[in-house]
């Protein structure tokens, strides 16, 4: 059994929605093939981070400075991707993004065009529970609207959690799980990497650090 089916039958005996699943996964070019045809919802976690910070200020969300944002590598793959849907006469209609700064930039790096939505915000952060069910629900609201286009596709970038609570599924920084949106419920496709799209234009490339070494932060 795959981690990702593994992930999915461990949200059903939690009691979580996980989403439709066929018998296996779409490969990369079988995915890519759907997309070109239009009328599917791309959720897209934010690209790579820097993880030696955390999120620690978010009484200013212009401000990134109190944010964990994408680290160099997150930042080219953005690029890739978004290079790649036009390389390969992938057509999106709209790009919707939570207001972290990881989420717009990677939207900015990829499409220009995006839109802010604070109910893609970073479930992880929410306390009430009555703000957790309406992120929760409107994320499913997302997987199951479809682009008006039928020939085009709506991304929208936003957050493991969020995720995993909506519909049961789990993937990591960069990957898009590619859905046909349903009333009834999501239909997970198969999910991408960024290593599934042509290499970039080595002028689109920024140089990639090692990471440096850092003691550990102190949430206190």
């Amino acid at each position: 059994m795959s981690g990702r089916a593994f992930w999915i039958l461990g949200a059903f005996l939690l009691g979580l929605v996980p989403v439709g699943l066929g018998a296996e996964e779409l490969s990369a070019d079988q995915l890519i093939e759907r997309l070109q045809g239009g009328g599917l919802v791309v959720f897209w976690r934010h690209a790579e981070t820097d993880r030696s910070y955390d999120d620690y200020d978010l009484s200013d969300m212009d401000d990134c400075a109190g944010q964990r944002n994408l680290s160099t590598l997150g930042r080219n793959h953005a690029r890739r991707v978004g290079d790649g849907f036009r390389a390969l006469g992938i057509s999106v209609e709209q790009v919707l993004t939570s207001p972290f700064c990881r989420n717009w930039e990677t939207a900015a790096l990829a499409f220009d065009d995006y839109e802010i939505r604070y109910d893609l915000f970073n479930l992880p952060w929410v306390q009430d529970e009555a703000r957790r069910a309406h992120l929760i629900d409107g994320l499913t609201r997302h997987l199951h609207t479809p682009p008006k286009d039928p020939a085009s596709n709506i991304v929208v970038v936003g957050h493991d959690l969020n995720l995993r609570q909506a519909v049961g599924l789990e993937i990591q920084e960069a990957e898009l799980a590619v859905f046909v949106p349903a009333h009834d419920g999501p239909e997970l496709l198969g999910v991408l990497a960024p290593a599934d799209f042509p290499e970039p234009d080595v002028d689109r490339i920024a140089p990639v650090p090692g990471t440096p070494e850092r003691e550990a932060s102190d949430p206190d």
